[in-house]
Order: C-alpha cells, then sequence, then structure tokens
C-alpha cells in the first residue's frame, strides 16, 4: 500500500494560521520570506513563528522556509539560524532546470556545514514553474530531497490561485518525491492526486479568506480531500 499523500499549507503568516493548518492536519508549513510576495514573513518574525508553533503542539511538521532569488548565505540561514527544517527554493524570473540546479548546489557548498551531518541539499526542496513538458526536463536528477512543480507565472513565484497542466508532472512523481502546487483548492485537489500521485501536495491561495489570511473551513475541507484520495 503506497504512503499517503502529505499537506503543505504555505502563505503562514500568524500564529492562529499555523495552529489552524496543524489542528487541521498539515505534514508542513510553509512560510514566504521572498522579499515580493504579499504574503512575507520578515527573518526573524518567520523564526519566532515557528518556535511558537513548535511550543504549541506536540506534533511533528516540517517548517519551509519558501527562498525566491536564492543567495546561499539565506538558505543557510533559514536552515541554520532561523529554526526551519527545509528550504524551498525558486530560482527567480524564467529560470528552469539548469538555473535551478546551479542555485541548489551554491547552497551544497555554503550550507553543508551549518545544517548537519550529509549534504545540505537533503534540506531543500526545488521549484520549477511549468509551462509545458519541457520545463521537466532533467528535473529527475535534480540535487534535491524533493521537487515543487508549481503553474508558470509571467512575474509570481507562487500563490498565483493558477493550475497547470497534470500530466506534465506525471513522469517526474514516479521518480522523485514530487510536491504539487499550482491552483488547487479543496475542489479539485482530489482530481489532482488522482492523476499525478504526488508525494505531496501544497496550498496557499486555494485556503485563504485574503492574501496571506487563511479561512478555517476551507483549510479542514482541503485536508480531508486530500485524506479521502490520498
Amino acid at each position: 500500500m503506497s504512503a499517503p499523500v502529505r499537506v503543505k499549507i504555505c502563505g503562514i503568516t500568524s500564529r492562529e494560521d499555523g495552529a489552524l493548518a496543524l489542528a487541521a492536519g498539515a505534514d508542513a508549513l510553509g512560510l514566504v520570506l521572498a522579499e515580493r510576495s504579499t504574503r512575507r514573513v520578515a527573518p526573524l518574525d518567520a523564526a519566532a513563528l515557528v518556535g511558537a508553533l513548535r511550543a504549541d503542539t506536540d506534533r511533528p511538521f516540517l517548517a519551509v522556509a519558501v527562498l525566491e532569488s536564492l543567495d546561499p548565505a539565506d538558505a543557510r540561514e533559514a536552515i541554520a539560524g532561523l529554526g526551519f527544517d527545509r528550504v524551498q527554493i525558486h530560482p527567480g524570473g524564467d529560470a528552469g532546470v539548469p538555473e535551478l540546479r546551479a542555485s541548489l548546489e551554491a547552497f551544497d557548498v555554503a550550507g553543508a556545514p551549518a545544517c548537519g551531518p550529509g549534504p545540505a541539499t537533503a534540506r531543500a526542496w526545488g521549484a520549477l514553474r511549468v509551462k509545458g513538458a519541457a520545463s521537466l526536463a532533467g528535473a529527475e536528477t535534480l540535487p534535491c530531497e524533493a521537487v515543487l512543480v508549481d503553474a508558470w507565472h509571467a512575474s509570481a513565484a507562487g500563490g498565483t490561485g493558477r493550475t497547470f497542466e497534470w500530466g506534465h508532472a506525471v513522469e517526474l512523481a514516479r521518480t522523485r518525491k514530487l510536491v504539487l502546487a499550482g491552483g488547487l483548492t479543496p475542489e479539485n485537489v482530489g482530481a489532482a492526486i488522482d492523476a499525478v500521485h504526488p508525494w505531496m501536495v501544497d496550498v496557499s491561495s486555494g485556503v485563504e479568506a485574503a492574501p496571506g489570511r487563511k479561512d478555517p473551513a476551507r483549510v479542514r475541507a482541503f485536508v480531508e480531500a486530500v485524506r479521502r484520495h490520498g
């Protein structure tokens, strides 16, 4: 029997929303440190929020720092200094697999001594925005724990509410831990899971009442839908 599909609730900006997501059954929480995001949390505030959420629950969860244009020092600090378990690396702009690979390799060189034993990339998720099947060519060999796939947008790295053609990600999900993002909602996540069979699904705007503020009913409905299909 396959392992259940995991759930990441991204764009957490408050202790209340983090606690809500964990109570609903989320396995991972994403906090956006990227400068341009409307859901951004400043690094020191993010560290305090992660610490408070760990104090609030005895449930294990992954705290994921969402970074856009990668500075390896920032990624290292997110793990070693701010208390995150993972960094989610978006290379930014129109960057694809080659640029993401370079970012991950730079993090490995800069982050390994401070991030614990083993390669630093074991604590990294590489993010790609999908225009078509070619967007994922070579992604199966990226040096990271998991590959996140999201819808392409000209000016935003994520949280746009847009979907993409899920079929493009099916083959990658067979060979890698795949985090499926992009326009997921309580209404469509079951179909997405049935189509792709990802390791994890990632939602932000699909469970919001407003940017950066979660809707409790939609968070619970999303997790329940994943559990029914995953």
